[in-house]
């Protein structure tokens, strides 16, 4: 068979008739007649610079000298199909040029032709197109896909396809003979990529088009003036490639353009998102970044993983939260919910329930901050007071599974309904029977609970503990709705002040300037630390601003019903069991 004939029979094959959108008209095309401009200044054949009627014994008619090159191929802790070392197929042609090492006109047992515009040696010159040896942040080809959850293999009919042998190449989303079948992107895909196309034959990511995710489904614009790396102009038309590049990844694993805050935190610092999540985890009060170890998640952390264990039962281990702790970027969505359900914004995050297992897809929001602020061997406030913003607690726990425990003597209704029967200061529309949300304490100063215009959730605040709103806690605090608007957000002021309380008291202390925290705990008392008789009511003492009496006793006991004594000194008074 002459090259004449190979060429125009090769071309038909894959791309129909030769010409607009072939091989020809594409950068394939090395010959003098290529369109691109890398290319031979002496070949006029098309199809030898990748093909050989002869040489057909790995069924491509390959025509490119065998590669002695050693690959580093992508690998993560979720990987079930180890990486190839050595390409298959339709692979090895495709890195023989693609990879840097062969010069793009050496032909098998041929002279090399010349080509304009390679590199010194003939190669292909550095670039986009040259993924060297270094494969670690490229999709993984070669492979044999394991099947399972979300993975599949692509429809019998689409342009995504395994080879013959059922293993994934650089063809299976690659069409070598056309550029344009993705007019946007070109690039040889198999076909147009809006909407991640491509990656959804093959992936199917838990509740990507069935919630459907924000990021599937978004109008939001988001083009490459915004940090977008294809020709499309919003989120969904981005699709995978929003956060995912498949080709030079910056972070390896999972194929991220960086590390996970900064993918993240490009678009949702206000520039593509509403609200500007950027600015709440530069405030004073934010949860861990990547200024204190961000990168340390991966996506097989959890409590039966002993290299990446989560709860952390070390206290060297190093803490992180970073955004892909609490949001699962694949299914997070725009769904309100009541507590203590989670939203939408949680939907597939795995975490800790009340008992201390683990559950694959969260049901209430508390299940999220469990993973840290449950059984975490390496809880900061575990390791002591850090003056002067943590409080000296009598009976300190730092295990809040523990302390939101429907078996505690007491505690704020976050994980069950609370056990006092009897709190007239509650503002409507709670109840005795009503939860709380975390974040209804925990979350952003300048969001939406505190009738900001900023982003909802514990991301920052300018408050200590990453409160909402202002809890004075230092002794001789003078009693205003700014003091301790956080507790009058759910507990009304003047019952507080006024003979309705359950506890009359409560007037005369803050007028003293008592604060709210040297008599309550805010989370709680756990059983392991307190008993129903003296931690009843939140009661736990701030030893910074409640002392011993001269007897050594510093005590509160229950007596029902609107009745307890305590045995305290504060203020220069001494209080002896002192009823009410």
């Amino acid at each position: 068979m002459n090259a004449h004939l190979l060429g125009a029979l090769l071309a038909m094959a894959f791309t129909g008739p030769v010409g607009a959108g072939g091989v020809v008209s594409s950068k394939h095309n090395l010959s003098v007649s290529g369109p691109g401009t890398i290319k031979s200044s002496t070949e006029t054949e098309v199809c030898v610079f990748c093909h050989g009627s002869h040489n057909n014994a790995d069924g491509h008619l390959n025509n490119r000298p065998a590669s002695s090159a050693q690959y580093l191929p992508y690998t993560s802790t979720t990987m079930r199909s180890p990486g190839a070392l050595r390409p298959t197929g339709a692979s090895k042609i495709c890195l023989s040029c693609h990879d840097g090492t062969i010069a793009l006109g050496q032909m098998a047992g041929k002279k090399r032709r010349h080509v304009a515009n390679a590199d010194a040696e003939g190669r292909m010159p550095r670039g986009r197109s040259n993924l060297g040896t270094d494969l670690s942040g490229t999709h993984p080809f070669s492979i044999r896909p394991a099947p399972g959850a979300e993975h599949h293999a692509p429809a019998e009919h689409d342009a995504v396809h395994l080879d013959r042998s059922g293993e994934l190449q650089c063809t299976s989303c690659h069409d070598p003979h056309r550029e344009d079948a993705d007019p946007v992107q070109g690039k040889f895909l198999a076909k147009s990529n809006q909407a991640s196309a491509i990656c959804v034959s093959c992936h199917s990511m838990a509740g990507w088009s069935s919630n459907p995710s924000s990021h599937q489904a978004s109008p939001t614009r988001f083009d490459k003036e915004r940090g977008a790396t294809t020709g499309y102009f919003t989120v969904a038309d981005n699709g995978c490639e929003s956060c995912h590049q498949p080709h030079g990844a910056t972070t390896p694993k999972r194929l991220v353009k960086g590390d996970e805050e900064s993918v993240c935190l490009k678009c949702h610092d206000g520039r593509v998102s509403r609200h500007d999540v950027a600015a709440d985890l530069r405030k004073p009060y934010s949860h861990l970044t990547s200024r204190e170890g961000g990168t340390a998640h991966d996506a097989s952390e959890g409590p039966g993983n002993d290299e990446r264990r989560l709860p952390e039962n070390r206290a060297s281990q190093a803490r992180h939260a970073t955004c892909v702790d609490c949001h699962d970027p694949h299914e997070s969505y725009a769904r309100e919910a009541r507590a203590p359900l989670a939203g939408g914004s949680l939907a597939g995050v795995w975490g800790i329930d009340r008992a201390g297992q683990r559950v694959e897809r969260v049901a209430y929001q508390y299940e999220v901050c469990f993973k840290c602020h449950g059984d975490s061997a390496n809880k900061p406030q575990a390791r002591g007071p850090t003056p002067p913003e943590t409080l000296r607690r009598r009976t300190p726990d730092a295990n809040l599974r523990r302390v939101f425990d429907a078996l505690s003597p007491s505690y704020h209704p976050v994980a069950a309904p609370g056990r006092g029967a009897d709190v007239p200061s509650l503002v409507a529309p709670l109840t005795t029977a009503s939860q709380v949300y975390c974040t209804d304490c925990h979350a952003s100063d300048s969001g939406l609970g505190n009738k900001g215009a900023g982003p909802r959730g514990p991301h920052g605040s300018v408050y200590p503990h990453l409160l909402e709103r202002n809890l004075s806690t230092a002794d001789r605090t003078v009693e205003s709705p700014a003091a301790y608007a956080l507790c009058y957000k759910c507990h009304d002021r003047t019952v507080l002040l006024s003979d309705r309380s359950a506890f009359k008291p409560h007037a005369r202390h803050l007028a003293d300037g008592i604060p709210c925290t040297a008599c309550h705990a805010s989370h709680g008392v756990s059983s392991l630390q307190g008993n129903l008789q003296n931690n009843a009511h939140l009661i736990d003492f701030d030893i910074s601003i409640a002392r011993p009496t001269e007897r050594g006793d510093l005590r509160y006991t229950s007596h029902g019903a609107r009745a307890g004594s305590c045995s305290v000194s504060c203020h220069g008074a001494t209080h002896r069991e002192k009823g009410y």
